[in-house]
């Protein structure tokens, strides 16, 4: 599967940057487990990715 449009992944990435921001002031825990801190760690990934992916993207896109 070939993704072509980057700005699409670009915005996933910094949407779900821009959320895991409001998720560190959150604490909700289920049964001893913090949910809040699994779904952040899960967004920052997300966005790491992403917007890591895209800049490599647009680095081999220039360099062509």
């Amino acid at each position: 599967m070939l993704i072509k449009d980057d700005n699409k992944l670009l915005a996933i990435g910094m949407f779900s940057l821009a959320l895991s921001v409001p998720m560190g002031f959150l604490h909700l825990e289920y049964l001893g487990f913090s949910v809040s801190d699994f779904v952040e760690g899960m967004l920052v990934g997300v966005s790491l990715v992403l917007n890591l992916f895209c800049l490599g993207r647009r680095r081999e896109k220039k360099q062509a």
